[in-house]
């Protein structure tokens, strides 16, 4: 019994955390702009599994977008999809470029990017409040045939 009390101890002490502890996650719903039929989720997880404390990484994926078409896909400086101006620029230019276009197979498809912590220009952080927070800002998705026109967005917002 002894032993069993112990235990229990033990396993209280450690907090039950499966090394994912102290994740901080950010969500966007993605929904058809200005007449685009294309959907989607996008995860933001800074210090995901096997990746540094102070990482992010995120995970997009699309739905009703057309096979064999690769999708351009920023974080802009905006804070809501109400219309282009609302969704604002690329973010930093530099901070919101990067996520590997997205190539649709059937009707979906899914990037993921791991952004490590080691460039100030590049860094991402959630729920942090500072300058390199994803939370607050926009996924936008561009068309494939016209990359300057934008077909959906989502506000990025801290997960539950």
């Amino acid at each position: 019994m002894k032993r069993l009390a112990i235990l229990v101890v033990a396993l209280a002490a450690c907090g039950g955390d499966d090394g994912g502890g102290g994740s901080q996650m950010a969500s966007s719903t993605v929904s058809g702009f200005m007449g685009g039929t294309v959907t989607g989720t996008g995860m933001f997880v800074q210090g995901a599994a096997d990746t540094a404390a102070d990482s992010v990484t995120v995970t997009i994926t699309l739905t009703g977008c057309v096979t064999g078409k690769a999708y351009p896909v920023h974080i802009h400086t905006g804070s809501a999809c109400t219309d282009t101006t609302t969704q604002g620029g690329h973010w930093d230019m530099t901070r919101g470029e990067g996520i590997p276009n997205i190539m649709c197979t059937g009707t979906t498809g899914t990037t993921t990017l791991n952004r490590p912590a080691t460039d100030a220009t590049l860094k991402w952080s959630v729920g942090d409040g500072s300058a390199t927070d994803v939370i607050g800002h926009t996924i936008v998705v561009h068309d494939p045939d016209v990359p300057m026109t934008r077909i959906a967005c989502g506000t990025i917002t801290a997960a539950p």
